[in-house]
């Protein structure tokens, strides 16, 4: 009795861009491993490295390397999350992060933090205590990769009005990760009884002076219903 065998191949532009996406992510691992503890105290152009640093310190040290346990990060260029009013029942003021399931298999945490902007055409600098990202994962399930979306939010330069991608402050993107990784035990390994050395949640935000009100038509995650700002807003029409 024969038996006829199927191999699915890749497109080689997909496993092109798979390879690059592996030598990058383990560029990024390596270069993270170097950021000594006084660093996470400055501002660091480099902060995406330590965002992937954190998910190994905090999260993938509980998994077996090169297991389908092992969680990857992955930075996407959109925002994934469906636009949202937070309400009484999904909105807590003295909190800086929100956890949604709008499917039951699929885990959304909004997070603030204090964040940097630098445009780069007019190389006007502004900083704002309304910086948001998304983070999105599923259930993990046997023998499926674990893979932790990521998308940070843009603003509009106030004076030439083009869209500046944020740059972090260091402490500000560990304190995130570590709240991330955290939720992420909870929720999908509370069974397994992983002890964190982040158990309790850090949301003491870097201190801000903001002198001028929070400009909404500038916001991508106001004009997205994401942002604290639009949660006010929306109260307001009501």
């Amino acid at each position: 009795m024969s038996h006829d065998y199927v191999f699915c191949e890749f497109p080689t532009d997909v496993m092109i861009c798979f390879l690059f996406f592996y030598l990058e992510y383990q560029m990024c691992l390596q270069e993270a491993r170097g950021i000594i503890p006084l660093d996470k105290s400055l501002f660091c152009p480099n902060f995406y490295y330590v965002f992937y640093a954190e998910v190994e310190i905090y999260l993938n040290r509980f998994f077996t390397e090169n297991s389908r346990e092992q969680w990857s990060l992955l930075f996407v260029d959109y925002n994934f999350m469906p636009p949202i009013y937070l309400n009484e029942n999904n909105f807590n003021r003295y909190k800086s992060f929100q956890i949604f399931k709008f499917q039951p298999h699929i885990l959304t945490i909004v997070h603030n933090a204090k964040i940097k902007y630098c445009c780069l055409d007019c190389e006007c600098e502004w900083t704002t205590a309304r910086g948001r990202a998304i983070f999105q994962a599923e259930i993990p399930e046997i023998n499926k990769y674990n893979i932790l979306f990521a998308y940070l939010f843009t603003q509009k330069c106030q004076k030439c009005r083009r869209e500046t991608v944020p740059s972090w402050y260091v402490d500000e993107a560990t304190r995130v990760m570590k709240n991330v990784c955290r939720i992420l035990l909870d929720e999908f390994y509370s069974h397994r009884q992983l002890e964190s050395s982040s158990s309790s949640e850090d949301d003491t935000q870097r201190l801000s002076d903001m002198k001028d009100h929070h400009q909404q038509d500038l916001c991508q995650a106001c004009q997205e219903g994401s942002c604290y700002a639009s949660h006010w807003q929306h109260q307001q029409m009501r």
